[in-house]
């Protein structure tokens, strides 16, 4: 359920007008990418404004007119996101928040999993990531979540099983948000070439870990503390059943159910040089 938020904002008019009516100008942002917030809804007096896409470039100030003179409070809410209540004094004329409104990602609606495309850039391995609902069709447009992803990457062994041999990468790649309009990949990782033992000319088998933290249930900090030090310590389990979790991170993980969620991916026959398969 999302959650009101009481915050102080000091309205700025920008200039007095004769006429009795006010405005006011803002500028909703998501609080990690700092990017646009999906289908906001801002509700000031008897006013309503709807957003989606701001613009390209990520978003731009915005504006509500015919308000009356006063204390007021300004909802916002987005699907997915803590819910904002905003107290404002709105003079005659123009008003402007002067801050931007950030508001915070709490979940990804009808996440069920995530889909992930891989590509070689002078040995750089690409990874684009994209949400996907119980249909396997793809979340094009949701908040940004700061996102846990560790990754293994072995060899394939040949045959007419699948199998994983070799571990060429444990790690935990950052990512990247990607807010252009079109995208459907939001997320995007990078694995150095550096990090990869090699060279190896065998297909590879890619298994993802991702974890979803609910922010306004967990800091993020505690996440990444324990997730990066039992990472290290084992992460997945090489061999055949890789999605079975090391003793550290299970435990981890079933103790905060209800504060994260976490899903497996893995990618098979990612051919060296040439994407993912």
């Amino acid at each position: 359920m999302k959650r009101a938020r009481a915050y102080m904002a000091l309205v700025v008019p920008l200039a007095l007008a004769c006429c009795s009516d006010a405005t006011l100008t803002f500028q909703v942002e998501d609080a990690v990418s700092g990017k646009w917030v999906w289908d906001a809804t801002v509700r000031l007096q008897d006013r309503t404004l709807v957003s989606y896409y701001q613009s390209d470039a990520g978003p731009v100030p915005q504006r509500i007119s015919h308000l009356g003179p006063g204390q007021s409070i300004a909802l916002f809410s987005a699907p997915g996101y803590e819910s904002l209540s905003i107290p404002v004094t709105l003079h005659r004329g123009r008003n402007r928040l002067p801050e931007p409104v950030r508001m915070t990602g709490v979940e990804i609606p009808g996440l069920a999993g995530f889909g992930m495309v891989e590509s070689l850039a002078g040995g750089n391995v690409l990874i684009q990531i994209t949400a996907a609902d119980s249909t396997g069709t793809a979340i094009r447009n949701h908040p940004c979540i700061d996102l846990w992803i560790g990754c293994v990457v072995s060899e394939q062994v040949s045959g007419a099983a699948h199998e994983r041999g070799k571990i060429l990468y444990r790690g935990h790649p950052g990512w990247r948000w990607n807010g252009l309009p079109e995208s459907t990949f939001r997320y995007s990782a990078r694995i150095p070439s550096s990090g990869i033992m090699g060279p190896s000319s065998a297909p590879r088998v890619m298994d993802y870990l991702v974890v979803v933290p609910r922010p306004d249930r967990i800091p993020r900090v505690e996440v990444e503390a324990v997730m990066e030090s039992a990472w290290r310590a084992g992460g997945l389990a090489s061999g055949p059943d890789a999605s079975r979790l090391s003793s550290s991170i299970a435990a981890f993980l079933d103790a905060q159910k209800g504060k994260v969620r976490w899903f497996f991916s893995t990618s098979w026959g990612v051919q060296p040089g040439t994407g993912g398969g």
